[in-house]
């Protein structure tokens, strides 16, 4: 049974020594092609620090594991001597790829050939203007005049005249005169007696007796007058506004013809960028 526990523990020991040989190989056939791109960052990882490789660590840690499990496995001094195993080539870093070369921009002319269509003439609205419509009318200037209406009417001058009425009147004179009335008086009022009549206040008994005088003022008869305004006849005249005949003008709106243009075709010439070949 001892026996048979060694023999295990040392095709153990051989198959952990082996695996990490087999693995080392492969890697290595990888790493002779070259890396590009992500796969010369998955080859950077697998190199550890110093230049050791993932699998030259774990042929290591193989090792001291059969030589633990040889020594615990058996009695006495029957534990068999492992192989020691070799040690790995360090994988070479790859030389990086050169990086290419910039392009190189050259300029270069093109001639483009351009279609330039033709247009109709077109009418267009332009701006407006005045012209006679060959009619005309009336309108008033601003100014005003007088004129005749051909009827007359009476009016005051301002002055006053006397004329007379056709009736009369009586008025005093300012004078005074005398003249005898029916009456009688024994007073001498030397016009002469016309009588005598008895009268005791006086000598003789008897008075003379004369016509009674009386003193009037005198009187006249005259045509009566009146003043009156004085007054013209005169032609009636009117105020008018002026009026003047016109010729008669409208705005309309002026046509502007944009002639046609017949289509053509033009060149161009432009400078354009490009990669050398």
């Amino acid at each position: 049974m001892n026996l048979m526990n060694r023999f295990a523990t040392l095709i153990t020991a051989v198959s952990v020594i082996a695996l990490p040989q087999i693995v080392l190989s492969a890697e290595g056939a990888e790493e002779n092609e070259p890396a590009e791109g992500s796969a010369a960052g998955n080859t950077a990882a697998k190199a550890a620090v110093g230049g050791v490789s993932a699998g030259t660590i774990a042929a290591v840690v193989a090792i001291a594991a059969a030589a633990a499990a040889i020594s615990d496995s058996g009695s006495g001094g029957g534990a068999i001597t492992p192989t020691p195993t070799p040690t790995a080539t360090p994988t070479p870093t790859p030389t990086p790829t050169p990086a290419p070369a910039a392009p190189v921009v050259e300029e270069y002319e093109i001639v483009v050939v351009v279609d330039i269509p033709g247009t109709p003439a077109i009418g267009n609205a332009g701006p407006t203007a005045t012209r006679l419509t060959g009619t005309t009318a009336t309108r008033t200037t601003g100014a005003t005049a007088t004129r005749t209406t051909g009827a007359t009417a009476t009016r005051t001058t301002g002055a006053t005249a006397t004329r007379l009425t056709g009736a009369t009147a009586t008025r005093l004179t300012g004078a005074t005169a005398t003249r005898t009335n029916s009456g009688t008086s024994t007073v001498n009022n030397t016009t002469g007696a016309i009588g005598t009549m008895t009268d005791d206040q006086v000598a003789g008994g008897v008075s003379n007796i004369y016509n009674d005088i009386e003193t009037y003022n005198v009187e006249e008869i005259y045509n009566v007058e009146e003043t009156y305004n004085v007054e013209e006849v005169y032609d009636v005249v009117e105020v008018y506004d002026v009026e003047e005949t016109y010729d008669v003008e409208e705005v309309y709106t002026t046509t502007v013809t944009t002639p046609a243009v017949a289509a053509s075709t033009a060149t161009a010439t432009a400078t354009a960028t490009r990669f050398k070949q």
